[in-house]
């Protein structure tokens, strides 16, 4: 053989090789997934149901045969006794046989008639005359005894087993039923699945997403409601964290701004307060409270861009709200308010009360502006069991239900030319001092804003240590 032909076979073997591999590959790689998962069980299941049915039939069949050979027999022997017809005679055997379909013998002692072949021959010598049907090789023999010492011989070839058309009627409609059902359950289960496979790439897309799989009441429809509960999750995420950002890059403005505020805002102050006693006491006045004002406004911004924790100390409210108070009175006689402050000394909290009048001095901001045309806001502060209560009560229009809905939301105001960061700021700093900030309206008109602080608990005195002996 030349060496070309060899080497043409040896890339025809590895031409079948290789794609007997990418062949063995293929069918792994689709033997793994779900629909044979769960098709082949059932296949396997319906083949076993299958061989089980089979054999019972056939089983059934077979005894089924016999016993309408042995009562053919019977019936021939006793037509043959009735009629007194002569056995043992080639007519009446092949008359027997046109009308039975069955090979018809006649056996006295080792004499059968009509005479059959010799293999055929051993089989009915050797059937016991007992009227019951034999299976000998391939035929089914019955034996009945006649009068006269002779015995009547009925022979038929065994049926076809497992080719019966009977057994076929049957596995056919049952193999239809089976492959329908596995067709059903299959689709039932993995087309569902392969939708929400096709829309997991958009888990990141905006706008709103309907799955149909989600009504579902089964674990498919689990699975869809947990990829939907997923994709909001995952979008609230991204809204915060791009608020957040949005926030860190507004504390860095703040905080930048705030430093480059302060300095001028300090000369101001500092300036108004050496032109008093010049004669224009007024102007210096409005001037160091709107630079006050400024430097308020700059503390919260300060606040929202680096919070701090508070320095933590005992602080009596009464005299802290009586200065909140003195503060504001330019602002308060300007727009004819009337501050009423009801304390019963001391309210001790534990807390900064730089921080602390902060709040108190949001809060009664808020109660100023919501009196454009003059009222009263009363200051009210309480101690209640292990907490003291300061409510600021105001007679102005009261928060929309929107406002309380959103109340110390960061940036939500209804405030012409607000920022919406006071109340904000205040609720901030309750916290920080595990405080609540609570609002709601007045029943006979204004809003009522309420701070619980715990109160304060001294420290307990350190044990003196004991002399050593």
């Amino acid at each position: 053989m030349s060496r070309r032909v060899l080497r043409g076979l040896a890339r025809s073997a590895l031409l079948v090789l290789q794609a007997q591999a990418h062949w063995t590959v293929a069918t792994f790689m689709t033997l793994h997934r779900l629909s044979w998962r769960i098709g082949l069980p059932f296949v396997l299941l319906v083949l076993a149901e299958t061989v089980t049915l089979v054999v019972y039939m056939t089983m059934q069949i077979a005894a089924e045969e016999r016993a309408r050979l042995e009562h053919l027999a019977e019936t021939d022997v006793d037509f043959i006794t009735q009629a007194s017809l002569l056995p043992g005679t080639e007519r009446l055997a092949a008359n027997m046989q046109r009308v039975s379909g069955c090979e018809v013998f006649f056996r006295r002692g080792e004499v059968i008639t009509p005479a059959p072949d010799p293999e055929l021959r051993s089989v009915l010598l050797a059937a016991p005359a007992d009227g019951r049907a034999h299976r000998c090789g391939s035929l089914d023999v019955v034996a009945a005894p006649l009068d006269g010492g002779q015995e009547l011989l009925l022979a038929r070839p065994v049926g076809p087993g497992l080719l019966d058309p009977r057994i076929l009627q049957v596995l056919v409609p049952f193999w239809l039923v089976a492959l329908v059902i596995a067709w059903l359950a299959v689709r039932g289960l993995v087309r569902p699945l392969r939708q929400l496979a096709l829309h997991l790439p958009g888990i990141d897309s905006p706008g709103p997403l309907h799955l149909a799989e989600a009504t579902r009441k089964d674990e498919v429809g689990d699975v869809a409601r947990a990829f939907l509960s997923t994709r909001d999750a995952l979008h609230r995420e991204r809204e915060h964290r791009a608020a957040a950002e949005k926030m860190a890059v507004l504390g860095r403005m703040t905080a930048a701004l705030a430093h480059e505020i302060s300095n001028p805002v300090a000369a101001i102050k500092m300036h108004a307060q050496l032109w008093r006693g010049s004669g224009a006491d007024d102007t210096a006045a409005v001037i160091e409270h709107e630079a006050v004002r400024i430097e308020n406004l700059l503390n919260q911004w300060m606040f929202l861009s680096r919070p701090e924790p508070p320095a933590m100390r005992s602080v009596d409210l009464v005299p802290l709200l009586a200065q909140v108070v003195r503060a504001h009175r330019a602002q308060l006689d300007h727009t004819k308010v009337a501050a009423v402050v009801t304390a019963r000394a001391p309210l001790e909290v534990s807390g900064d009360g730089k921080r602390l009048g902060q709040v108190f001095s949001n809060l009664l901001m808020n109660a100023i502006q919501a009196m454009p045309s003059g009222g009263e806001v009363t200051i009210d502060a309480r101690a209640a069991g292990t907490a003291v209560e300061v409510v600021f009560a105001d007679r102005g229009k009261g928060f929309s239900p929107a406002a309380l809905a959103h109340f110390a939301e960061f940036f939500f105001t209804e405030k012409e030319g607000g920022m919406g960061i006071g109340l904000s700021v205040a609720n901030e700093i309750t916290k920080a001092h595990r405080g609540t900030l609570h609002a709601a309206n007045r029943p006979d008109g204004g809003a009522c804003v309420t701070v619980t602080l715990p109160c304060h608990v001294p420290a307990p005195d350190p044990m003196p240590l004991e002399p050593k002996p």
